[in-house]
């Protein structure tokens, strides 16, 4: 963070309350319902962060100079039986290959479709669904490649959720809202300007 907060000022929400992942958040204030801001460390790009997600240090977390960021984050409860995952990948090749971006996301969550192209004003959102069943649950994963229209910064992005136990009477993943949430986080990545 930019600025220390009073800890006392500190807000009570996973996100705040771990140390590394305060380190890497503008500000306690959130800029949509449920959601800090993340601006990269690399100064490429900004996202929304859950502010019940945490991630840990390396190798949750690496950075490459201004040119590569991954961050692997999550949000688990044990009370409402859920658990949320987020990988992204932050690259300065974009669009430049593409092809080759998307067969990289492909492999890592064991797809094996065509991906829908949805534009924005400034970005390109190559996104794609699976389900896969695991073993006392069914994972839900919605994720995309998203290229800047103004230069050649992308950003993969896979968004997880599943229950913890299935069997649970708890266990209430609405796909359609999931599926929204996922969309409306890679819609609001912003890709800064070059210098």
């Amino acid at each position: 963070m930019k600025k220390e907060v009073d800890s006392k000022e500190i807000p009570n929400t996973a996100a705040f309350q771990d140390e590394f992942t305060r380190s890497l958040l503008d500000s306690p204030e959130e800029v949509e319902d449920g959601y800090y801001l993340y601006k990269s460390k690399t100064g490429g790009y900004s996202m929304l962060w859950p502010k019940n997600a945490v991630t840990d240090g390396p190798p949750f977390y690496q950075k490459t100079k201004d040119s590569f960021e991954k961050i692997i984050f999550y949000e688990s409860n044990e009370d409402e039986n859920y658990r949320y995952s987020f990988s992204t990948t932050y690259s300065t090749y974009g669009e430049s290959i593409i092809d080759s971006s998307l067969g990289i996301l492909s492999d890592s969550v064991s797809y094996d479709g065509e991906y829908e192209k949805i534009e924005t004003e400034k970005t390109r959102i190559y996104y794609a669904k699976s389900q896969e069943k695991l073993k006392h649950s069914t994972s839900y994963r919605f994720f995309g490649f998203i290229t800047s229209k103004d230069n050649k910064k992308g950003l993969e992005y896979v968004f997880s959720a599943r229950c913890l136990d299935e069997s649970k009477s708890t266990c209430d993943i609405d796909v359609a809202s999931e599926e929204e949430k996922a969309l409306n986080n890679m819609k609001t990545i912003v890709f800064n300007k070059d210098e």
